[in-house]
């Protein structure tokens, strides 16, 4: 083990609580689709008859689910490692879902820009969410499989919200009216958590988080460091690796691909 992962993992294991930030260098892209030949001609077909683009997220989630990236996979696997037998939380930007398929603890996590686990009305009229529907999903990728989209398409029943009667969208950010009902709960239990590290030791690391969501990991986390002095923060990120004036004294700038930094933890 290196001087900086040493560092790390003596840190870790000094302190009472760990708090985890992860960003868009473990998000898994559906835009990558296009590179698969199954999935680029269903696109195709999407592009043609402009009806069927509602279907483009219910595509998106097939995709994710379908394609995760083993690299991301071991990066998730060596971090719930590192954390074994520790008070922690994690605060994970990725909408990809690819963190509730890992053994780290489903109840230490929370994703506020949220993902493909739920649906909601696409105006938000009730700030209701639900699971989708997994018939819908079932025959989309049927077609994707089959290769049988003129055939079958025409079949599948467009989802609409039974107060408004508006489409069904995913409840993550990139819904124009957002329900944050999805992941408020949770939200609170973190929130909770934090409450729990005023005045103790706290070992602070941030996982390739940019700026794409500044206020949710970045500026949150630099925050509790500085008023927290038993805190120490380590930001790992190919670029994005710079700390403030404020903290620098007591936090770790690490100018490395995060999920990489994690992949060769262990060797």
């Amino acid at each position: 083990m290196d001087n900086i992962k040493k560092k790390i993992w003596d840190r870790i294991q000094e302190a009472d609580m760990v708090l985890v930030g992860i960003g868009e260098e473990f998000e898994i892209s559906p835009k990558k689709m296009k590179d698969d030949l199954k999935y680029k001609h269903f696109l195709e077909k999407m592009e043609v008859e402009k009806a069927y683009r509602w279907m483009l997220p219910y595509v998106e989630k097939l995709y994710l689910k379908e394609h995760q990236e083993e690299r991301i996979k071991k990066a998730y696997a060596n971090l719930e490692k590192i954390l074994a037998g520790k008070n922690y939380y994690v605060v994970s930007e990725c909408m990809d879902d690819c963190i509730y398929g890992t053994d780290l603890n489903n109840e230490r996590i929370v994703t506020p820009c949220g993902g493909y686990r739920f649906v909601q009305c696409k105006d938000n009229c009730s700030k209701k969410i639900e699971l989708p529907d997994d018939e819908i999903l079932n025959k989309i990728y049927d077609c994707i499989q089959n290769g049988n989209e003129i055939n079958k398409i025409d079949k599948i029943e467009r989802p609409v919200c039974g107060k408004c009667g508006k489409d069904i969208v995913f409840n993550n950010v990139k819904s124009d009216n957002y329900a944050e009902e999805g992941y408020l709960e949770q939200w609170n239990h973190y929130m909770k958590w934090l409450q729990g590290t005023v005045n103790r030791k706290l070992c602070v690391l941030e996982l390739g988080v940019g700026l794409q969501f500044p206020t949710v990991i970045r500026w949150p986390f630099e925050k509790i460091v500085f008023l927290n002095q038993k805190a120490y923060l380590f930001r790992i990120h190919n670029k994005l690796y710079q700390l403030t004036e404020e903290i620098k004294d007591r936090g770790c700038a690490i100018k490395e691909n995060s999920t990489d930094f994690l992949i060769n933890w262990f060797v």
